[in-house]
């Protein structure tokens, strides 16, 4: 049985190549587990740690948080920062980048979110402006069998 390992305790151990990858906009995206609600790619879905010393498990942003950066005040949520500027926000949910993380009350949260879900960026928060041009999914064409014309699928 191999033995577990602990949480993170410096931004090192938070940095192993087997914990976090580091993105070329800045995000450290978390390789450990989630909290499987994403989609079959993993987008979407926020990551998970053993919350130091019990079986249960917490969000590993606000673990990141509160360790590297302070207390959360009570009932706030920490917000992906990065998600303003990222193309698709839902690959920020798995970022552990203590400088892209803030502790906000959850109105404005949901606030931001519905902003961002409709294509606008907060750092200007200029309304009148026409939302930023997110870029679309990418359509997954059908795998054919060998033999199999596209034409087979749609009689």
């Amino acid at each position: 049985m191999s033995k577990r390992r602990r949480q993170p305790q410096t931004i090192e151990e938070l940095l192993a190549p087997d914990r976090a990858w580091v993105t070329p906009g800045g995000c450290w995206l978390w390789l450990g587990g989630d909290d499987g609600t994403g989609e079959w790619h993993g987008l979407g879905a926020y990551g998970r740690i053993l919350r130091p010393g019990t079986r249960r498990v917490m969000p590993v942003h606000r673990y990141v948080y509160e360790t590297f950066v302070g207390p959360i005040p009570y009932g706030y949520d920490v917000d992906h920062m990065c998600a303003k500027w990222a193309p698709d926000p839902r690959p920020c949910r798995k970022c552990v980048n203590p400088d892209h993380l803030q502790a906000i009350p959850p109105r404005l949260n949901q606030q931001l979110k519905l902003l961002r879900r409709m294509g606008y960026g907060t750092e200007d928060m200029d309304l009148e402006e026409p939302p930023i041009e997110r870029p679309l999914r990418p359509v997954c064409e059908p795998i054919l069998a060998p033999g199999e014309r596209d034409e087979d699928l749609w009689i």
